[in-house]
């Protein structure tokens, strides 16, 4: 199995931090969000990571290079990375495709435990919490029949549920996804969310919900969740 880190974002919001290092750069305390979340990976004993890249790439490299010198990385940059989203530095990854997939952002942080259940069960899953309330701004999945048929920041109603951007898909499945995203990109629709081509095709993919009530999982986006976060890995 291999993981992809999308970490190619500006982080506008974490500004004045990100004026001079790449968001996954930001340290919590005495770690990295990208050193986490390596830790992570490699305690689940996944030990092949492809990394997108965007601003100050070669610091990111410098880190990786010399803290994990015993994980096969693949660093992918993203040259547009200041005027696409990251369905574009999704696309690019496409040729390294070649085991099954875990799927991460690289501003969340998420417990060891929650992706050892995600790599145990056999069919791709997302994860989803369905004790609270979807948040506004953030990625919601539309569950029906024990089955994500959608995924957006623009869903509200029932069988709503909050989601957060931690996933496992066997290869089949998932390029059955980067094929649908090269259409969205061919259109030169470089701006839209990879979920939103994933919309477009969950007819012919099975995604499973991973239900989660107590873990701590949460997306670094502002200065208050990073202080969030920080207050609570302390």
């Amino acid at each position: 199995m291999k993981a992809i880190i999308l970490a190619s974002g500006i982080g506008k919001r974490l500004r004045p931090l990100t004026n001079d290092k790449p968001k996954s750069l930001v340290k919590i305390n005495e770690r990295t969000i990208l050193e986490y979340q390596l830790d992570i990976l490699s305690d689940c004993n996944i030990e092949s990571v492809i990394i997108t890249t965007g601003p100050f790439e070669y610091q990111v490299k410098n880190l990786v290079n010399d803290r994990y010198p015993d994980l096969t990385i693949d660093f992918v940059n993203n040259p547009k990375y200041d005027s696409t989203n990251y369905i574009y530095s999704l696309w690019l990854t496409k040729g390294f495709i070649d085991e099954d997939i875990i799927l991460v952002h690289g501003d969340l942080i998420f417990p060891a435990d929650l992706l050892k259940k995600m790599i145990d069960v056999k069919e791709n899953v997302v994860l989803v919490n369905r004790t609270v309330r979807p948040p506004e701004k953030d990625f919601k999945a539309v569950i029906e029949n024990d089955r994500v048929i959608k995924i957006g920041v623009d869903f509200f109603g029932k069988n709503t549920f909050f989601c957060l951007p931690l996933y496992k898909f066997s290869r089949k499945d998932f390029l059955i996804w980067m094929n649908e995203i090269e259409k969205e990109i061919n259109n030169s629709n470089l701006n839209i969310y990879a979920e939103d081509a994933f919309n477009k095709i969950s007819n012919e993919i099975i995604l499973k919900p991973l239900y989660f009530i107590n873990e701590f999982c949460m997306e670094i986006d502002t200065m208050e969740d990073l202080d969030t976060v920080k207050k609570l890995i302390k």
